[in-house]
């Protein structure tokens, strides 16, 4: 019933949308804006049949026989329906619709600016609907009868992982609202105040559920996966950074273009590539082409299906661009180093990191596909390439509070210099007795430097705002509060990577291994019994210097529907550092294990979570 149901609101999704781009030239254009809001409405039923399907086990459903299993939790089964490939691209156009349905109700910008970027989101949103009808149909009916399903891959079955792709999506998908504007913008040549506020709406709430979504990806990586790091350089991890890179250079243009306006044509560049680097990644992680632990298996029809969207819509949109962009007069008052120069330089940066990226993800590719021969390109590369990029990037943001909007002069530049000469005395004293390596001296610097900078610039502004509400004061200096955020993540980045700790041993049960000023103690192999899984738990001790710390658990489970068998690795946080213990199989001399000290590892989902909310906070003022 509900399978039908879904298919069928779809169905009448696909048919609202056509008939909304029709009604754009028609002398009944004010209807396309009912026309959105009843394609919601549709997608919304159609997505919850989904879900429900899932919840009560339909296994009629070959998705839901795919991907769930009737002993599974109740928060798993309603994650399944965005498990799979077919299921995720229904959550794709959910989102598409939930964007322009919130959309509809703005009364900011001008009507024919706001029905053409109905207009094209309405064919976004037909496009991917016309995709999932032909190719990926999350509403086909299984045909043969069965009691039980097959089960949802056991790596997803994890409590971040149900909000994990859902953020992820509310970014990038969120770039296609940011792109319809731009377009409408473009094609109706009004791109005023009104159009730049809109827009920088859109993509700072979407930059920030990106970064959201990005975040608990990597530290679902972290604790999941066992390998005792946060990011990999996976290439499916690569394709959720590049839109991220590219955002964060649209909003820096767009916090600019009330100063300068002829960056209006860079500002609407970017929000076109932003959506054409999620379409990209989209096609790379459903073409089958790439090999991940993130990628959904799927056929060479669906790739090439999306593909052919990615080329029509790129090349439509950046046509557009060339043909309709405006023509500014005012000249960017570009000076040594100001504000506007270090946005520009910025840019510039991230676009160089973003193109990086997306090389190093590609090449192989390219490679295989011409030559058939495999080449891997992992961590080293994009460490040397990517790294050395953003660093300029880093640096200008370190003295960016102290930069003039219109001169070149400095304010506050004294104690700014004098401070900055005394840390690099301090590390570079430092870094004589010890094994600091370069990477880690020029990240602890930054990372001090902005994190300094920003708390002294904000302590600063204050005492200006002494008998205001402090609600204010967090609207007003967000972008101050976001690059304290960015200290915080580039010193945890730094600290984890270039001094952490690795050990590798066998241990017996009650014995007690010594790791530098560390100890571990195997108490006890406990075995638990799940609805879903059966758990090998280690308990195992933990010891500095022979005083207890605590307790860490790692585990192995056993999947039953899927016979499978995952890591979870046992971590023990405190503020300095992380104790990561994973465990392994067991031999004759007791069990392997793999411990890592992981010092100051929390600060990246802090700086993470702060970047975040000072977007968040930053919506505020508009």
């Amino acid at each position: 019933m509900f399978t039908n149901f879904g298919f069928y609101t779809l169905l009448l999704t696909l048919l609202v949308n056509g008939i909304s781009i029709f009604s754009n030239f028609t002398g009944f254009k004010k209807i396309i804006i009912f026309f959105c809001r009843l394609s919601f409405m549709f997608i919304s039923i159609s997505f919850i049949s989904l879900i429900i399907s899932f919840i009560i086990s339909d296994f009629n459903n070959l998705n839901v026989f795919q991907n769930s299993h009737s002993s599974m939790p109740i928060m798993y089964k309603i994650a399944g329906a965005w498990g799979s490939h077919e299921g995720s691209m229904l959550l794709w156009i959910f989102v598409m619709n939930l964007y322009i349905f919130l959309f509809s109700f703005n009364k900011t910008l001008k009507f024919k600016i706001k029905r053409w970027a109905i207009f094209f989101q309405s064919i976004l949103i037909f496009l991917f609907c016309l995709y999932v009808l032909l190719t990926s149909s999350p509403f086909l009916l299984n045909p043969i009868n069965v009691n039980e399903g097959l089960g949802l891959n056991p790596i997803l079955q994890d409590p971040l992982l149900v909000i994990h792709p859902p953020l992820l999506y509310l970014g990038y998908v969120g770039f296609s609202l940011i792109m319809s504007i731009a377009l409408a913008g473009l094609i109706t040549n009004d791109i005023e105040e009104s159009w730049i506020k809109v827009t920088k709406i859109w993509s700072l709430f979407s930059w920030s559920l990106l970064t959201a979504g990005i975040a608990m990806g990597s530290y679902w990586a972290y604790y999941e996966l066992g390998w005792g790091g946060w990011w990999f350089w996976d290439p499916v991890e690569n394709v959720s950074l590049m839109p991220w890179l590219a955002g964060l250079a649209l909003v820096h243009t767009l916090s600019i273009t009330n100063h300068n306006h002829f960056l209006k044509r860079w500002a609407i560049f970017l929000s076109i590539l932003c959506f054409s680097l999620s379409l990209i990644g989209t096609f790379l992680v459903r073409s089958g082409i790439l090999t991940s632990v993130h990628s959904f298996a799927s056929d060479t029809t669906r790739g090439l299906f999306i593909l052919i969207i990615f080329f029509v819509v790129t090349t439509f949109s950046f046509l557009l661009f060339l043909v309709k962009s405006p023509k500014e007069k005012n000249n960017l008052n570009l000076l040594f180093i100001n504000k506007p120069t270090a946005l520009i330089i910025n840019n510039i940066v991230m676009l160089l990191a973003c193109f990086t990226v997306f090389l190093g993800t590609i090449y192989p590719i390219i490679i295989e596909l011409s030559l058939n021969q495999r080449v891997s390109i992992g961590a080293p590369y994009f460490n040397k390439t990517v790294i050395p990029i953003v660093l300029p990037g880093l640096l200008l943001m370190s003295i960016a509070p102290i930069l003039s909007w219109e001169s070149n002069k400095f304010k506050n530049k004294l104690i700014y210099i004098y401070a900055l000469i005394l840390l690099s005395l301090i590390l570079i004293i430092l870094s004589f007795f010890s094994t600091f390596s370069v990477f880690g001296i020029l990240g602890l610097l930054l990372a001090t430097w902005i994190i300094l900078g920003t708390l002294f610039n904000i302590f600063q502004n204050l005492r200006k705002y002494k008998g205001k509400k402090y609600l204010f004061f967090l609207r007003t200096n967000n972008s101050l509060i976001a690059h304290f955020g960015v200290g915080l993540l580039i010193l945890g980045i730094t600290s984890s990577s270039v001094f952490q700790k690795e050990y590798s041993n066998s241990i017996k049960l009650n014995e007690k291994l010594n790791f530098d000023k560390y100890s571990l103690q195997l108490k006890k192999i406990d075995v638990v019994d799940k609805d879903n899984y059966q758990g090998l738990v280690g308990i195992f001790l933990l010891y500095e210097k022979n005083k207890f710390v605590g307790e860490i658990k790692p585990e192995k489970r056993f999947y039953k529907s899927n016979s499978m068998i995952t890591t979870e690795a046992g971590i023990y946080n405190n503020i300095i550092e992380d104790f990561y213990l994973v465990i392994g199989d067991r031999n004759k001399e007791g069990w392997n294990i793999k411990f890592y000290v992981n010092p100051l590892v929390i600060l990246i989902w802090l700086g993470a979570g702060i970047m975040f909310l000072s977007g968040i906070m930053s919506l505020w003022r508009f």
